[in-house]
C-alpha cells in the first residue's frame, strides 16, 4: 500500500484533537493520543455519523457523539456499544517534518 503525504505537521498538539484530512480521496481523521499520531476513517461503523462532525477523542478513545460508541483509536476496536463492528485504520508515519498516512 502506497504512503501519501499530507499537508500536516509532524508535530503533535498538546491536547487530543481530530483532524478531518482526504487523502486519495477517502475522508479520515488523525489524531494525537500519548505523543503519536493515529489515522481512522471519518465514519462511524454503527450509524456511519462523520468523527468530524460528531466525535471527540479522550485519551485513546475516540466517541462518536451521535449514540455514544466508542473505539480505540490505535487498533480500530469497539471500546463501547451500540457499535459492534470495528472502524478501519490506517498507519502513520513522519517524512520530512510532514504526516504521511499509509492507505
Amino acid at each position: 500500500m502506497p504512503w501519501h503525504r499530507t499537508d500536516l505537521p509532524a508535530d503533535p498538539p498538546n491536547a487530543p484533537t481530530l483532524t478531518p484530512i482526504a487523502v486519495a480521496g477517502r475522508a479520515l481523521v488523525l489524531s494525537s493520543a500519548g505523543g503519536e499520531w493515529f489515522a481512522v476513517e471519518d465514519r462511524c461503523s454503527h450509524a456511519g455519523c462523520a468523527f468530524s462532525e460528531d466525535g471527540a477523542i479522550e485519551g485513546d478513545r475516540l466517541i462518536c457523539d451521535c449514540h455514544g460508541s466508542e473505539f480505540d483509536i490505535r487498533t480500530g476496536a469497539v471500546m463501547a456499544p451500540p457499535a459492534v463492528d470495528p472502524i478501519a485504520t490506517f498507519a502513520v508515519r513522519v517524512s520530512g517534518g510532514r504526516l504521511e498516512v499509509e492507505l
